[in-house]
């Protein structure tokens, strides 16, 4: 056990099974052999990460070659019941240090399905006009589960695969994540959002709970529970903190307050898509010089910016993050996307930015949309170390409250919370580090927008 009551936490299990000549395997305990480990999850990874250390005085690694499957589950105090208990595969053996009779070592682990997503490949047409494939209703999730398996089916979960609209693509021998991220900018949900228009730019990834594909704004909207109840406090020095500091911040990491640059580049307040309908390939090597064809022409450009983007999203809190510099607002755009559209008939030439209605009819906003939206989301960025919680996982909305410099006047003077970043965060990015003595938690938090100023 810990030594601190809020890094207290509970091993229930770190178990290797190591495959043996006749078929079989065999179990084996190494929670002493292990001195540490780190556990991470991320919203821009489709599958988890652990690498464990080892020291090894009794020649352990001669009965390691790779591809051994390691089960973990440990909880801590602050996670009120929930276990990080996880199903890990060998992918490499760190170099080996030697001293004298003793050697160290990293074992660096992934989710299961990684060795399937190399092994097997997607070669299919998709959608209503994709054949035997046109009664799916969700894609990503019909791929995980054909394609990786039966091992897999209990991290692929329906509740955790949101809605969209209908698409036909083909898939021509891609792995399981490239196929669900060509889709992830070209469909818009199904429900949620605002009434008044469609939203897009999905996220593929893997955290404690299983695999998960979920629009950003879907995400905003606090589609994956868990972390709602959970608070966490950067303390005032002197201050006594509650639950004996189980939910404190030990430590704060701020981002640069302002990259205008940045931002240019990634088109954060301004950006454009043109749009290309690819010629039909014939014999010639020509196009098809029909009256009707429209084939290798050029769209008109389609422009979105900051403001747009913030009207249409489903934004965390309710204000946006910062005011456009004047000179940016009124410049033109500073990022350009080309996207080959699927037939010029169903593209809405230069019609208003408002996100399309599926992805058929607006392909080219679609994407613009979801890119902006994204780079939205990165706006109001903080890393942050707290006491161990294994019921954190990415994806999760949580709340934080950091104190202001500035103090309130009169007699009952209180210190403000800082209104830039206090508030509630997207966990883009969770690493658990257990040690001997306990477990911390390094959570990234991101968010689009920051709380209402109260007067």
């Amino acid at each position: 056990m810990a030594n601190r009551r809020s890094r207290q936490y509970e091993l229930k299990k770190i178990e290797l099974e190591v495959v043996n000549s006749g078929g079989g395997s065999n179990a084996y305990d190494i929670k002493d052999i292990v001195a540490d480990f780190e556990y991470i999850e991320s919203i821009e990874s489709p599958f988890v990460r652990c690498d464990f250390t080892i020291v090894d005085s009794v020649d352990f690694n001669k009965t390691l070659q790779g591809g051994e499957i390691i089960n973990i589950d440990i909880v801590t105090d602050s996670a009120k019941g929930k276990h990080l208990k996880m199903k890990l595969k060998v992918f490499k053996i760190g170099s080996i240090i030697k001293s004298e009779r003793g050697q160290m070592y990293i074992l660096h682990c992934a989710s299961p399905e990684i060795y399937k997503n190399e092994m097997s490949k997607v070669f299919k047409s998709f959608g209503p006009m994709g054949g035997g494939a046109k009664n799916i209703s969700n894609i990503p999730k019909h791929l995980c589960e054909k394609y990786w398996g039966d091992d897999a089916k209990s991290r692929i979960k329906g509740n955790n695969f949101e809605s969209h609209s209908t698409i036909n693509f083909i898939s021509p021998n891609w792995k399981v994540t490239d196929a669900i991220s060509y889709l992830s900018d070209k469909v818009v949900r199904q429900k949620g959002g605002k009434s008044s228009t469609k939203q897009s730019g999905y996220l593929f990834f893997e955290n404690r709970d299983g695999y998960v594909f979920y629009s950003v704004d879907g995400l905003c909207e606090g589609a994956i529970k868990g972390a709602e109840n959970f608070t966490y406090i950067l303390q005032q020095q002197g201050a006594d903190p509650a639950d004996d500091g189980m939910y404190s911040i030990e430590s704060v990491q701020y981002p640069d307050k302002a990259d205008h640059l940045r931002n240019m580049r990634l088109g954060t307040y301004k950006s454009m898509l043109i749009g290309i309908s690819l010629p039909i390939p014939t014999n010639s090597k020509l196009t098809n010089s029909g009256n009707n064809d429209k084939r290798g022409s050029i769209t008109q450009p389609k422009i979105i910016d900051f403001n747009q983007v913030f009207g249409m999203a489903s934004t965390i809190e309710k204000t946006p993050p910062y005011e456009v510099p004047a000179d940016i607002r009124d410049a033109g755009p500073t990022r350009m996307h080309i996207r080959a559209l699927p037939d010029m008939k169903n593209q809405r030439g230069s019609g208003p930015a408002n996100a399309g209605t599926t992805s058929n009819e607006d392909t080219s906003q679609v994407g613009l949309y979801a890119s902006a939206r994204y780079s939205l989301l990165k706006s109001v960025q903080l890393t942050i170390v707290v006491p161990g919680n294994t019921a954190l996982m990415a994806g999760q909305l949580i709340k934080v409250r950091i104190p202001a410099s500035e103090q309130s006047s009169g007699n009952n003077a209180k210190v403000k919370e800082d209104r830039k970043y206090s508030g509630k965060y997207i966990i883009a990015a969770v690493s658990h580090t257990y040690k001997r003595e306990g477990l911390t938690s390094k959570l990234t938090l991101m968010r689009d927008s920051i709380k209402k100023a109260s007067y």
